[in-house]
């Protein structure tokens, strides 16, 4: 009786690591998971997220900026598409108050391939680094949220603690951009 006991322990554990088992969704006050991103040759991504030359993977904590923002997309997602927009208006208007180097902007696409990421910023015309997440590790790692989900990191302290998580629209670009100032205490 023992032994079968723990021989269906064990059968879950194993199963439960070949499916991935989904993390919970980081909320506010929480560490961002560690886990890292591949950089694309030619896409730019190492100089707009200050990291070093030659560097092939990072990890969120790794951006040199005091506040990251990260977009949970989907190229197939209508409402990713329709905040596309909005999400390049706050990246203007980030760099319009001189916060380039203070506030990042990134996004992951859980399912999409690197050419489907490419399409995506392709024709939404994005200017910040994109990640394809083909086998869903990062969004089994995040709980699975829905897109488009944004989480707000404050990267100050070697790690990323969360400032803001939310599913949905943001708004507009001017009045999230308030908030990101005051919750990432820029004011």
């Amino acid at each position: 009786m023992r032994r079968a006991f723990l021989g269906c322990v064990l059968c879950f554990v194993v199963m439960l690591s070949l499916t991935g088992y989904a993390g919970e969704t980081p909320k506010q006050g929480d560490f961002f998971p560690d886990q890292t991103l591949r950089v694309l040759e030619g896409d730019g991504a190492r100089a707009y997220l200050g990291l070093e030359a030659g560097v092939e993977s990072f990890a969120v904590s790794d951006i040199d900026a005091d506040l990251v923002l990260v977009e949970i997309f989907s190229m197939y997602c209508p409402y990713c598409q329709k905040e596309a927009p909005e999400v390049n208006r706050l990246l203007a208007l980030i760099r319009e108050q001189g916060l380039g180097d203070r506030v990042k902007i990134l996004g992951i696409a859980p399912g999409n391939s690197d050419y489907e990421v490419s399409v995506f910023r392709s024709k939404f015309s994005i200017e910040f680094p994109l990640f394809s997440d083909p086998d869903f590790l990062w969004h089994k790692r995040l709980g699975e949220v829905g897109t488009p989900y944004f989480f707000l990191l404050n990267n100050r302290e070697g790690a990323s603690r969360v400032l803001y998580s939310e599913v949905g629209s943001f708004g507009t670009a001017e009045e999230f951009l308030k908030k990101i100032l005051v919750m990432g205490d820029l004011h």
